[in-house]
């Protein structure tokens, strides 16, 4: 995949940080507790967590392409990444192996809450699931990845719904499921929406930048789902105006649920941090 302009921020941005606020060392690495090669084509959705030492976490989405499967078949990974530097992870952001990429992306994650807890920043909570998106019936929302539980909630607003997926088997599942809603993989689809929201694997397939050009008429873009939670200058920068993301905020609580598999929900806390409201992160250290 190479680096990317964005990579290239979001990494300097880290070691900058770093300099200040040195990165504890990994502590865990939270898998699905069935992870298994059978489970990886059964499952809608799956996230792993880096778990620093001070207590810090940080999520990443599993599904994107091999990744669930190869991490499935490479039993040591959890073991050998306790007392790694995340920092050294974080760099194989850039990586083209969707799995290195993946733990990166918790680790990059994993920094960001353990330098928001040594401040004391608490990002502002979520108040509702489109990621304090707000639409009206004129609107036209594009949505990038699929949520179902949101689609409804759109219908019942009145508002128009495109959804750009990038994967074509996943396309045909949910066009079956919802026949009245516009499920393509054109990103072509997207040029009229006045509203975008996006799911943050666009971070982890580094579609972010073309899915924002895609939809020039968007007032709003906002980039949601646990694994956004990385510090936002990057993304605002480039036109997002709200990043959702998810934070655990009870980490004995967050253990047992992933060791359980089971809803590890209740142990966090969504926020939404608008890009208008955002002091930029060196304000926020100084």
């Amino acid at each position: 995949m190479g680096t990317t302009p964005i990579t290239q921020v979001l990494l300097a941005q880290l070691e900058a940080i770093a300099s200040t606020y040195p990165a504890p060392a990994i502590a865990d690495l939270h898998v699905p507790s069935d992870l298994g090669p059978a489970s990886s084509g059964a499952r809608d959705a799956a996230f792993c967590a880096i778990e620093l030492q001070d207590g810090a976490f940080g999520l990443s989405y599993l599904m994107l392409g091999d990744t669930l499967r190869s991490l499935a078949s490479n039993g040591n990974t959890r073991g050998s990444l306790a007392g790694q530097s995340p920092l050294a992870l974080a760099r194989r952001f850039g990586s083209s192996d969707p799995l290195e990429r993946a733990l990166a992306l918790a680790c990059i994650n994993a920094l960001t809450d353990s330098v928001w807890r040594r401040i004391g920043y608490e990002p502002p909570p979520a108040v509702n699931s489109l990621g304090d998106v707000v639409l009206s019936a004129t609107d036209h929302l594009g949505m990038i990845g699929f949520f179902p539980p949101l689609v409804r909630q759109v219908q019942a607003q009145g508002a128009r719904l495109t959804v750009v997926e990038l994967d074509a088997a996943m396309v045909r599942r949910q066009q079956a499921r919802f026949p009245d809603v516009t499920i393509t993989l054109e990103r072509t689809q997207l040029a009229d929406c006045t509203v975008m929201v996006g799911t943050s694997t666009m971070l982890l397939n580094d579609t972010l930048e073309a899915m924002l050009a895609a939809a020039p008429r968007a007032q709003d873009f906002a980039v949601i789902g646990p694994s956004a939670g990385l510090w936002p200058d990057a993304l605002f920068a480039r036109g997002v105006t709200l990043m959702g993301g998810t934070r655990v905020v009870d980490g004995a609580g967050f253990r047992a649920a992933m060791a359980g598999d089971a809803a590890w929900g209740p142990s966090t806390r969504k926020f939404a941090i608008k890009a208008s409201e955002w002091p930029g992160w060196q304000r926020l250290l100084a």
